[in-house]
């Protein structure tokens, strides 16, 4: 198991980032307006405005009655004193008689302005007409208090209170923003920790520190292009390397995978190989025509069979609709001999065809007895190349038990797709159960993040074109059986006479 397939680490990518961000940001929206609900469920339950009056006082001390005043720092001093004076439960009891109020439902604080003999006094109430006139029932009781103790004081009013418009703490309302910012700061944070902490592989370079295989080659990003009509109605489509709009380094890619394929079956002999994945929708049905396309237009005759019993996907890549009674399932399945059955010519290529149609989920035992290998011992006279499209190691053992009889097998890994654990896991199944793993097809790798690589151009800048010239008169496939002949207007193929 290699050293960093499981547990935490930092996987940074930045498309993986960026998609994730993207592809997340319903969650963002979604925190924002439920921050938004709660600091008005939290206002309406907890916040309890409050007013505040405020007053300014100047205290002065004086000798006699002469008015002469004593210096500035004794009057100072009586300012701090009055701080406390203010605030005698006294002083509360006073002001609440003169408002024939049964208790004074408020609160004082007093505080000197530095360096100053300036008093600043405030009443904090729940009604902000409430506040006001407590603060000037004590303005007019404090005399009784303050004469009483210091007789050398003076205490003039320089600023009177008012009636306070506004609550004077805060309300959740006046951070909405802050509060709505920071929510989604925090949502957006956590989608990227766990973005690169999630245990894929996201890109070229972390592969052999991961995945317990060797990388046999990689498959770049390809956007497929769709009209208007087909993004409007959603409609997915494989990208064939003999597409119009197909890069030339996706086609690249493909030629040297090919090219691989070419020097074990010159130098190894072999000629099956088995197309599969660990989970679905990692692109294994479309590496495995593409592979097939590229060896056929390199001369090779090349039979691609869809063992895809639980999910088949070569007929929709190849866009066939044509109406057939059986699939190739029913040949293994044995209902019909190999050499009834009905292949496909695509175009007029050396690429032949055995499409399944239906869904056969209980094709599997019978997979696992030795029809199979008759089947491939039968077709191996017939062409150089023979791909299987087998279904994921995740849903059906029909991979595994196909390899045991080809000559290899190989595991296509999409990018920050599944974890790596279950990789791994797929590959030990792989190797237990006897089939020769030559390696792992990295798919939909993307370029590294730079602002043209984003606006969907290859290295050089430009998209290639590797355009085709029509199809045949039968369209993109023409049928012919084992024993027959192929049909008007489609060159003979590899299973003809």
């Amino acid at each position: 198991m290699k050293r960093n397939s499981s547990g935490f680490s930092i996987n940074f990518e930045w498309n993986s980032l960026i998609r994730d961000i993207i592809r997340s940001f319903w969650a963002i929206i979604l925190i924002a307006f439920i921050a938004l609900m709660g600091i008005d469920v939290v206002e309406k339950s907890i916040y309890t405005p409050t007013y505040t009056s405020t007053a300014v006082l100047v205290v002065r001390s004086k000798l006699g009655t002469g008015g002469v005043y004593d210096s500035f720092s004794s009057s100072a001093e009586m300012a701090e004193i009055y701080t406390s004076v203010f605030k005698q439960n006294s002083m509360k009891k006073l002001a609440a008689e003169n408002l024939g109020l049964d208790s004074f439902d408020g609160t004082i604080t007093t505080s000197v302005s530095d360096s100053t003999n300036l008093l600043n006094i405030s009443v904090k109430a729940d009604d902000p007409e409430l506040a006001f006139k407590l603060l000037k029932s004590i303005l007019e009781v404090y005399p009784e208090v303050s004469d009483a103790i210091f007789a050398n004081a003076v205490v003039d009013t320089i600023s009177e209170p008012k009636m306070p418009t506004r609550p004077s703490n805060s309300r959740l309302t006046v951070y909405r923003k802050h509060i709505i910012v920071l929510a989604m700061l925090f949502e957006g944070g956590m989608i990227i920790l766990l973005s690169l902490l999630r245990g894929t592989v996201k890109e070229e370079k972390n592969f052999s520190n991961k995945v317990d295989a060797k990388l046999i080659g990689t498959i770049s990003h390809e956007k497929p292009h769709l009209s208007r009509e087909e993004r409007f109605k959603r409609k997915k489509r494989a990208m064939l390397i003999n597409d119009a709009y197909s890069s030339l380094r996706f086609t690249e890619d493909y030629q040297k995978l090919a090219t691989k394929l070419e020097y074990m079956n010159r130098n190894q002999s072999k000629k099956s190989f088995v197309i599969t994945s660990v989970a679905e929708n990692e692109g294994k049905s479309t590496i495995a025509a593409n592979l097939a396309i590229a060896l056929s237009d390199r001369g090779y005759n090349v039979i691609l069979v869809d063992l895809d019993v639980h999910k088949p996907a070569i007929y929709k890549i190849f866009e066939f609709n044509d109406t057939v009674e059986t699939d190739f399932s029913d040949v293994f399945s044995q209902k019909i001999a190999l050499m009834d059955f009905k292949f496909y010519r695509y175009r007029k290529s050396k690429l032949t065809i055995a499409f399944n149609q239906r869904i056969h989920q209980e094709e599997s035992p019978v997979i696992s007895s030795g029809v199979i290998r008759t089947c491939l011992e039968e077709l191996s006279d017939k062409a150089d190349f023979i791909i299987f499209d087998t279904p994921p190691i995740s849903v059906s053992a029909d991979a595994v038990t196909i390899s045991s009889v080809t000559d290899a097998i190989f595991l296509v890994i999409r990018t920050d797709s599944v974890p790596v654990e279950d990789i791994n896991e797929a590959i030990l199944n792989i190797t237990d159960g006897g089939g020769n793993l030559e390696g792992c097809i990295l798919n939909d790798v993307y370029k590294p993040f730079t602002l043209f690589g984003q606006m969907g151009s290859d290295e050089s800048g430009y998209h290639g074109y590797n355009n085709y010239y029509g199809y045949s008169k039968h369209g993109k496939t023409a049928s012919f059986g084992l024993s027959q002949s192929s049909e008007e207007g489609v060159s003979e193929g590899p299973l003809g006479k």
